[in-house]
């Protein structure tokens, strides 16, 4: 455990592990980001001392559900364990409303209720170290899911690349400038996992190039509303000098978009975004003709941290950090020398859907979350 995972790239679980978003059609293969690997070994954990025989109980401490990807994340995370009812007796749920101390309560809670296996999405990364740490010291294998705590205490991290996402949003701006402009970075929650790793790569990006500049960095906590708030306050300082906005997600994106619009940016003049998953974003992209670059977060990872738990509790060897499949999307005519796209966004747009739909996730065309009642093992 005491390798750094920040230190080394990304493995991955077999693909049929997972099943193909409802949405996403384009690029099918091995996630980039293994295939990408510039090392000639990757980190692999053996998991053989946490073997056992079924039927297992796994505890789930969720940050929270303050946005519509933390609910369909959740809904894909319960479908995975209905999968698997075979050998999930009980998947027990605890929902810390984004408050540190109360997740920091669920997890000791979880493991006292006597859970083979923990899987848990950090609300932030330094304030769950040390319970999570205890969890594995006792002996319960941890996987984090989405969001990670700061230290290598777990037994694996099932995630979208925050890294490869910030990169490339950041790349792709910097090549659509030429080098040259002005870029407000607009974040989601301040010490998450999420956005920290993709917030952090992207400003390496950035600072290569001389004649790009941060004029101011905002949060949102993912909120569109907040987004909003914020860019409001931004586009009344600067204006026109923005030539772009990095955003960590597309949560907050619609709203930044607003702010643009209501401040008298007419279709054609509110500066390119990058975004992920929301189908909104891709709706504004379209109709206020935004330049945009949709990396794909699937929540669809939920399912996929449930897979890999069984894995664990069979003994299988398993990745350091597992990645998820990421399509990347733009609107047309804005690819770059670094940036292709797998599926243009007015493909991948829904357009009579809800502005929240996830357009990443797995449940199928029928799937509501605002009416589904997945039945799984509880």
């Amino acid at each position: 455990m005491r390798n750094s995972l920040k230190s080394v790239l990304f493995g991955m679980v077999a693909l049929s592990t997972l099943s193909v978003p409802a949405f996403a059609d384009g690029y099918t293969g091995a996630p980039r980001t293994m295939l990408f690997n510039p090392a000639l070994t990757t980190c692999l954990r053996d998991t053989a001392k946490y073997k056992k025989a079924p039927p297992y109980t796994i505890g789930f401490s969720n940050a929270g559900l303050g946005d519509s990807w933390r609910v369909v994340m959740l809904d894909e995370i319960k479908q995975g364990a209905e999968d698997h009812k075979d050998k999930i007796a009980k998947l027990i749920i605890t929902d810390a409303g984004h408050d540190d101390s109360k997740q920091v309560s669920d997890v000791q809670d979880l493991v006292s209720q006597g859970v083979d296996l923990l899987i848990v999405s950090a609300n932030t990364e330094k304030a769950l170290d040390p319970v999570v740490t205890r969890a594995m010291r006792k002996g319960i294998p941890v996987i984090m899911l989405d969001r990670r705590i700061s230290s290598d205490n777990f037994v694996t991290y099932v995630n979208a690349s925050d890294p490869m996402m910030g990169r490339l949003w950041a790349q792709w701006i910097v090549e659509k400038l030429h080098g040259h402009g002005n870029i407000v970075l607009l974040g989601g929650q301040a010490g998450s996992s999420p956005n920290e790793n993709r917030m952090g790569p992207a400003k390496e990006i950035f600072a290569q190039y001389p004649d790009i500049h941060i004029l101011d960095t905002v949060y949102s906590d993912w909120s569109p509303v907040k987004a909003k708030q914020v860019m409001q306050a931004v586009i009344a300082k600067y204006g026109h000098k923005i030539d772009a906005v990095w955003s960590a997600h597309g949560l907050q994106v619609p709203g930044s978009i607003e702010a643009f619009v209501e401040a008298g940016f007419k279709p054609g003049e509110i500066p390119m975004h990058t975004t992920a998953d929301i189908n909104g974003a891709l709706q504004d992209a379209l109709k206020y003709h935004v330049p945009m670059l949709e990396i794909g977060d699937p929540p669809a990872q939920g399912r996929l941290a449930i897979d890999v738990a069984i894995k664990v509790l069979s003994g299988t060897t398993v990745p350091c950090v597992v990645t998820v499949n990421s399509q990347i999307g733009l609107t047309d005519g804005d690819e770059t020398p670094s940036v292709h796209a797998d599926r243009a966004i007015k493909d991948m747009v829904v357009p009579n859907g809800p502005p929240d739909l996830l357009i990443t996730n797995d449940l199928g065309p029928t799937y509501n979350p605002a009416t589904a009642h997945i039945q799984y093992p509880h």
